[in-house]
């Protein structure tokens, strides 16, 4: 999922005012500072994601025949190796 510049502010705004809304939620840092924190993640977590959706088109690209993007057998593909590399990740993170 790609999300603009503006849609990652506007996301990080709403995040931030709805733990400022809430009581047991303190903040340790100025509410302006956790928000460009959030954007910050989120700005990277997104091009962390364009590079391996990147990384996946190569490898569906390097199939021994041409699959077309866009077809059945290249979504299942896509799938799949997305899966498999978020698996991976989660276990980096455990």
């Amino acid at each position: 999922m790609k999300l603009s510049h503006e849609r990652c502010v506007h996301l990080s705004h709403l995040f931030v005012n709805a733990l400022e809304d809430d009581d047991s939620v303190d903040f340790l840092s100025d509410p302006n500072d956790v928000r460009l924190r959030v954007l910050q993640t989120l700005e990277a977590e997104m091009v962390k994601e364009e590079e391996l959706e990147e990384s996946i088109r190569r490898k569906i690209a390097h199939q021994k025949r041409d699959i077309p993007e866009g077809s059945a057998e290249w979504d299942l593909l896509f799938r799949k190796y997305y899966d498999d590399e978020m698996k991976k990740v989660k276990r980096v993170r455990e």
